[in-house]
């Protein structure tokens, strides 16, 4: 962890052998506003990460949702939230969310959606160490975003 610390680029320290990283690090909840939508119309999508017991969110690297164009369905938007830039060296703690900041979207429905309820899917990233063990890594996963068009 020192050795992070001193460098403090995104690095990952390694666990010890009988010491795991957690398998949900995060409880992700994802919530779309408003609750129906129409064609051609916007959406905010608002994604929160709780996270485990014992497990802090780094605020740098930046945690950020990513939406892949869908034809038919949506134009390509992403959001982030957290630090541009390292925290300073004599205060890494800093670079801890104490409450993490929810990432919000818009979202752009195409013309030609469909009524009924969709699923799209979206990539999530964020950084997230350990604080029992100093386990640092990276957190990339694919969420599922659900909503209904009228």
């Amino acid at each position: 962890m020192a050795v992070c610390a001193a460098l403090f680029a995104p690095c990952v320290v390694l666990a010890a052998p009988n010491s795991a990283q957690p398998a949900d690090p995060a409880k992700v909840t994802i919530t779309v506003s408003p609750e129906s939508l129409v064609p051609g119309g916007e959406a905010q999508v608002t994604v929160k990460l709780t996270p485990s017991s014992g497990v802090k969110i780094n605020r740098y690297p930046k945690i950020t949702v990513s939406v892949p164009a869908q034809e038919g369905l949506v134009a390509e938007t992403g959001a982030e939230v957290g630090s541009d830039s390292p925290p300073p060296l004599d205060d890494p703690d800093s670079n801890y969310f104490k409450v993490v900041d929810p990432v919000t979207l818009k979202l752009d429905l195409d013309d030609a959606i469909s009524s009924g309820a969709h699923q799209i899917e979206a990539k999530l990233t964020y950084f997230y160490c350990v604080v029992k063990s100093g386990f640092c890594a990276p957190k990339r996963m694919p969420v599922k975003i659900a909503f209904n068009v009228r």
